[in-house]
């Protein structure tokens, strides 16, 4: 990529997250194939060239729509502590999930249809950070396991179950329905939840 954001000014962070915006609608709206990055610059009302400047060609773009979802809720486990019950760490992350299909419906139905057509390498990156998402719920998950909190049980595949539950949703969900993003998350976290726990759980 051409500049970290890091080093833009605060005006340029701005147009560059306006870029990854617009092409995340776009690519929705129209397919990722379907979309120029001439329509990019329309949508944001810039030109076509400042595109360039931030970003050397399209697939950098849709990394970025990655990129930017998967560190926050990267972000988001990171900042949980242990000592967090595991019931309470679970239904966040059904919760964290859901908030970015409210917050960022465009990015996250983006990268589900469209992760295919990133370069390798940069598929390969975008691969790494969500396996390390996954490994820190399956890592939760398996203590629950040892610890009698959750019945015994393949500690990847219930972490499999979760984000089967909660990313499908991208298919259904829409913002603004009859149910708030976290009221789904916790009616799945309790579905979820129910199949995973321990009977007479030996810690919460």
């Amino acid at each position: 990529m051409r500049q970290s954001p890091n080093d833009l000014t605060p005006g340029g962070q701005q147009r560059r997250a306006a870029i990854i915006d617009a092409a995340a609608q776009l690519f929705n709206e129209h397919g990722y194939h379907q979309t120029s990055t001439a329509m990019i610059a329309e949508r944001v009302g810039c030109a076509k060239a400042t595109v360039y400047h931030y970003f050397r060609q399209k697939p950098e773009i849709l990394f970025e729509i990655h990129d930017q979802w998967i560190e926050e809720l990267s972000a988001h486990v990171a900042d949980t502590s242990d000592d967090v019950p595991l019931s309470e760490f679970l239904r966040q992350v059904f919760r964290d999930i859901l908030q970015l299909m409210e917050t960022k419906s465009d990015h996250v139905r983006v990268f589900f249809e469209y992760y295919r057509e990133l370069p390798d390498e940069l598929r390969a990156v975008a691969t790494s950070k969500r396996d390390h998402y996954e490994r820190v719920i399956e890592s939760r998950i398996r203590t629950g396991v040892d610890t009698g909190a959750l019945r015994p049980q393949h500690p990847r595949i219930a972490a499999f179950a979760l984000f089967g539950m909660c990313n499908w949703s991208y298919q259904w969900y829409r913002p603004g329905h009859e149910l708030s993003d976290r009221e789904i998350a916790d009616e799945l976290f309790e579905i979820y939840f129910a199949g995973v726990r321990a009977e007479s759980p030996a810690s919460p």
